[in-house]
């Protein structure tokens, strides 16, 4: 996401500035200035008229419709039919990505010259300008986008109960904080180059809920393909993808490929794999966890083999009086101290169980600590240490108000509210991961007495 979130800075004329801001949203360089014009052509009435009006401006979409999403208030793409790997879903010109098209009125393009602002942030100044512009080409998009969202702008902080001891409460906070920052640092200051007397493009239109709005539709709608695997996408491809129908793909397990013709100047989704009639029509999410998709995008998957917690490792610096001696063995083990790890399902990176083994060195091992990142210093130490993380992940789960068991009846109890579904169901999530790491310290700890007790031969039969 940095490079995403990278500033550049605009020093040419009006249109060059929205012309920079198209050649930075598309790696190809080559669409045609003229998209950037305005025009007055494909106005509709409501969604109804995105098909035809998408039709007629040359997007093509084989075997999908879209269909009210239950979840949200907008659309998602849904296969209308069996559809075979390789072929071709959707092809979308370039003059269907916004904002490629920008009203003639707008006053985005002057209000960002010579101005620094993030690529993200324009973006959301040139939707608020088009949403309350009457005579916009994009209307007939902009009128299927959702006014709710799931994502971690939509908490409030009585919200964050749900949450009880997660990470996500945090994140949360940094995102609201950072979004609210940048609307008053960089978006207000852009307000006073508004027209004084333009009764459709006021500094009411561009409020801060109308910002939050445009930013919300962005990061819980838009492509970002720079996620995706090499055989998820092309190198070609813009860098952010928004427009009808590639805004209604489901982000999920993937099952379309994205490239761009160059030539034909058009942004292609082929099957990745076979899709069957209801299926959703969907877009990789890389390595994203369930966490940072319920922030960013607002939902989850069922089994995300990338989900993790957060654990911070620590010296008693204040209490352990051989903490200075530890700090120094691990700074020639090029380990920091404190240091927060990311866990997974099952697993323990190798970094936090050799800090939790200099950390369960007793005096007399101190002369052994090198010996921490192959293996145990010694039998004691590694149950030392074992038994730390083990203490640890105890002490993590009792910050939780609910055990597992308690999350599952309340999910399998009858109907919960979006919000709180999702909180609940991180929250269990991120318990059965501390629940996987005390498994994992157990059968760790078994598989050293094993080895500890069969002789080197792999006989452990006694003699008759």
């Amino acid at each position: 996401m940095a490079v995403l979130q990278r500033r550049w800075r605009k020093s040419q004329s009006i249109h060059s500035n929205l012309w920079l801001l198209v050649t930075v949203l598309c790696v190809s360089s080559r669409i045609p200035l003229s998209l950037c014009q305005g025009t007055e052509e494909g106005r509709g009435s409501g969604p109804k008229e995105l098909l035809p009006w998408a039709k007629e401006h040359g997007a093509v979409i084989h075997n999908a419709e879209l269909q009210k999403d239950d979840g949200e208030e907008g659309f998602s793409l849904v296969a209308t039919a069996d559809i075979e790997q390789g072929q071709v879903i959707m092809s979308i010109p370039a003059g269907l990505l916004f904002p490629t098209r920008v009203s003639p009125s707008s006053p985005v393009a002057n209000m960002i010259e010579n101005a620094t602002i993030g690529r993200i942030s324009a973006m959301c100044l040139y939707l608020v300008a088009e949403k309350v512009d009457p005579q916009s080409f994009w209307a007939p998009w902009i009128k299927t986008l959702p006014d709710k969202f799931h994502h971690a702008l939509a908490y409030t902080e009585e919200d964050m109960q749900h949450f009880q001891a997660s990470a996500f409460k945090e994140l949360r906070t940094r995102k609201v904080t950072s979004v609210h920052r940048e609307y008053v640092e960089t978006i207000v200051p852009l307000l006073e180059k508004l027209p004084k007397d333009d009764a459709v493009f006021t500094r009411e239109a561009f409020s801060y809920e109308r910002f939050v709005w445009a930013y919300s539709v962005i990061t819980t709608r838009a492509i970002f393909p720079g996620l995706l695997s090499e055989q998820e996408r092309s190198e070609d491809v813009p860098l952010v993808i928004l427009g009808p129908f590639t805004d209604s793909l489901y982000h999920g397990p993937s099952t379309v490929s994205i490239s761009f013709d160059p030539t034909d100047q058009r942004c292609i989704m082929t099957a990745f794999q076979a899709l069957k009639k209801g299926d959703l029509v969907s877009v990789g999410i890389g390595m994203t966890s369930n966490m940072e998709l319920l922030a960013n995008r607002g939902l989850m998957l069922p089994a995300n083999r990338n989900n993790f917690v957060l654990m911070k490792f620590g010296l008693d610096m204040g209490g352990d009086m051989h903490a200075s001696a530890r700090q120094t063995m691990m700074l020639q083990l090029n380990l920091t101290n404190p240091q927060t790890y990311i866990v997974r399902y099952g697993e323990l990176p190798q970094g936090l169980l050799t800090s939790l083994r200099i950390q369960s060195l007793t005096p007399v091992e101190f002369g052994a600590y090198l010996k921490a990142p192959a293996g145990p210093v010694t039998l004691d130490n590694e149950w030392r240490a074992l038994r730390l993380l083990i203490s640890s992940c105890n002490g993590i789960l009792n910050m939780y108000p609910t055990t597992i068991e308690e999350d599952e009846e309340m999910l399998n109890g009858g109907s919960v509210e979006r919000l709180r579904r999702s909180a609940i169901l991180l929250r269990r999530q991120e318990k059965l991961i501390y629940e996987s790491i005390k498994a994992w310290a157990h059968d760790a700890w078994s598989a050293l007495l094993y080895a500890q007790a069969t002789p080197a031969g792999g006989d452990n039969k006694q003699a008759a």
